[in-house]
């Protein structure tokens, strides 16, 4: 197509050649938003697109900018085929070649008006951004307010910063959807004398706009109506200045759309973006979003806590039942012969000081059984087995003896008897103050005292001890070696026992010692170790799970930002990995936060439960990698969703 002067260049900047575009959808009939349109527009001309409502202005400007893409037909841009769909190469033109100005803005609303200015430059790799940030800001207006939030600015001043980003982007091709469409009249005519400048500078400028004042500014004039371009009045030769809030059109002299091409800026380089500058991105985002930041490091902590509680209490808890193991079920040991083995055997009297001298040998008695026999109280009859015994029976059995008060001692002599608390109430015995006396196989005892408890013997606390000298006891059924050890030395006392109580015939004594402590605690920490871990992952699990929702939530209402960044340049990796670290500088502070309050919480229950709180100082640093794992798999699903935004869907809204 031909200028309305002169004869156009042989590259131009942007060219369509039969370009459709449809919009189908399963619910509305489909929409044909362009219809075969062919369109040069050459570097340095400002282009306004005007038409009725729905006609195609935005998707024609999109399909320029690469926010769209064609259905049918070809797109050049300064004489290269440009792709039919988004990706590197259509991310990559439009970091280098393009700015965009919108009429909602899409602003980063919480953070400082600078960081907007510059995110064009980021995605253009552009190290040294602060003077070019600083200058565009100056040349809008806004010098000296680069700190201050895009929320607190009016909406003309937040229009001015949009165009300030495309001023520090250096970029050579201006493309604003209703520019001045929000603003009051006086707002409006400074961002249309901004756009005007910036055209004088050697931009393109193309507008959409329903405005007489813009499409005046404009020295060429396109029509859109029902997808196609109906008029296009070409090159005029004319400039906008503004005199007195209006805009006069002055003669441009011939040549002049030459000097223009002349004076745009040069093409910045390959964009490089650094790994730096998307986590210092990331960074600033999280802490422009204070609440939303503070909910989901919550949510992180407490998996965290959750985590660090179970395996501190497991380990506490393990080293308890440690100690429960060491100090009772590892130290009792028992040898048994029968009556044929007496011959070589120690005497039930003797069974004491022998086994004493066994190292490890804390407690020690000897215990006989004897065929059942008949005891009788006052009102009551039962036959029940009786022992007799020697030794610190009390100790090595673990027994516990309720004595009347006024026995001076728990020794008993022949003619007394210890009966289980069951077979008193069994025989109906007075009260043990009063001495009752029971009759034992036709020989009258008194009661010296009740076995109140025998965790050892359970059957005890129905049956009846005898001193071992007691007449008529004399030839027992078996007899045992009743000990108590020192903590972990069940194993060695049980391999000398038999030699001990019989040196002859070791091999007819039997021996009963725990199983190996080891094995059996190992056994037990395990179980609760496996509880305690299920219950950590599905803390976990839950976390991940909240964390994802509240995420995707997160991308849902930052679309039009996402969508900003990708028109800006941003490739959908580079919109990936900053919501991948995001997730994982909420994940770190997080796991910091439940480090802090699992230790807490491991302290509080162990000293309620009088433990030895034990926490494994590893566990620390794991804490904080565990935390950013958290966040990084619950913003995984939330990124991949980001990197799928299409930015023309976005920036419509």
């Amino acid at each position: 197509m031909k200028s309305g002067s002169g004869e156009a260049s042989s590259t131009p900047a942007l060219e369509l050649r039969h370009v459709s575009r449809r919009y189908v959808s399963a619910y509305a009939p489909e929409v044909l938003a362009l219809d075969s349109v062919s369109l040069r527009i050459e570097q340095g001309e400002f282009v306004a697109i005007v038409g009725p409502s729905g006609g195609g202005k935005s998707t024609l400007l999109n399909m320029l900018g690469l926010l769209e893409f064609p259905d049918e037909g070809e797109y050049l841009l300064d004489g290269f085929l440009m792709p039919g769909r988004e990706g590197e190469a259509a991310a990559r033109a439009r970091s280098t070649a393009f700015a965009f100005i919108f009429q909602a803005f899409h602003l980063l609303q919480s953070r400082p008006i600078r960081d907007s200015v510059e995110l064009g430059l980021i995605y253009r790799g552009v190290a040294d951004r602060a003077a070019a940030v600083s200058g565009a800001l100056g040349r809008v207006g806004l010098a000296g307010r680069e700190e201050e939030r895009a929320s607190h600015l009016s909406g003309g001043q937040q229009q001015r910063v949009a165009i300030a980003r495309a001023i520090a982007s250096n970029a050579r091709i201006i493309l604003a959807d209703e520019p001045t469409g929000n603003l009051d009249s006086e707002n409006a005519r400074v961002i249309l004398a901004e756009l005007q400048r910036l055209n004088d500078d050697g931009s393109t400028v193309i507008v959409v706009t329903h405005s007489a004042d813009v499409a005046a500014a404009a020295n060429r004039q396109l029509r859109i109506v029902d997808g196609r371009l109906v008029s296009d009045t070409g090159w005029q030769k004319h400039a906008a200045n503004q005199v007195a809030g209006s805009v006069i059109a002055l003669e441009m002299p011939s040549g002049d759309r030459d000097v223009k091409a002349m004076h745009r800026l040069p093409a910045p380089t390959p964009p490089k973006l650094g790994v730096r500058d998307i986590f210092r991105d990331a960074w600033r985002s999280v802490l422009s979003r204070p609440a939303q930041t503070t909910a989901l490091c919550v949510a992180v902590a407490i998996a965290v806590a959750l985590t660090l509680t179970t395996l501190g209490i497991s380990t506490s808890a393990g080293a308890q039942v440690s100690s429960a193991f060491d100090a009772q079920l590892n130290r009792e040991v028992t040898a048994t012969w029968n009556s044929d083995s007496e011959l070589f055997a120690a005497d039930l009297d003797d069974i004491p000081a022998q086994t004493s001298q066994i190292a490890g040998v804390d407690a020690a008695a000897g215990i006989a059984d004897f065929d059942p026999v008949s005891v009788v109280g006052i009102a009551q009859a039962r036959v029940i087995q009786p022992h007799t015994y020697s030794g610190d029976i009390e100790a090595a059995a673990r027994l516990t003896v309720r004595y009347p008060s006024w026995r001076g001692g728990s020794h008993l002599v022949p003619g007394e008897v210890l009966i289980g608390i069951q077979l008193a109430q069994l025989l109906e015995l007075s009260s043990l103050e009063s001495g009752p006396v029971v009759t034992i196989d036709g020989g009258d005892y008194q009661v010296a005292g009740i076995i109140e408890q025998s965790p050892r013997y359970p059957l005890l606390q129905g049956e009846i001890l005898l001193p071992a000298e007691t007449p008529g006891f004399d030839d027992p059924k078996t007899t045992s070696a009743v000990l108590l050890t020192a903590a972990g030395a069940a194993p060695q006392v049980a391999r000398q026992v038999q030699i001990v109580v019989n040196p002859y015939l070791p091999e007819t004594v039997r021996v009963q010692a725990p199983t190996d402590a080891e094995e059996l605690r190992g056994t037990v920490e395990q179980g609760v170790r496996t509880a305690l871990i299920a219950f950590s992952l599905l803390a976990i699990v839950v976390a991940v799970a909240a964390l994802t929702n509240a995420m995707l939530l997160a991308i849902t209402a930052r679309r039009g930002e996402i969508g900003m960044r990708k028109a800006l340049g941003a490739r959908s990796r580079h919109v990936a990995w900053l919501i991948a670290g995001e997730s994982a500088y909420i994940g770190a502070v997080g796991g910091m936060a439940g480090l802090a309050l699992g230790v807490a919480t491991v302290l509080i229950i162990t000293i309620t439960q009088q433990w030895t709180p034990v926490f494994d100082l590893r566990l620390g640093p794991l804490a904080v990698v565990a935390g950013i794992v958290i966040g990084v798999l619950g913003g995984a699903t939330a990124a991949v969703r980001a990197a799928r935004i299409r930015p023309a869907d976005t920036l419509r809204q």
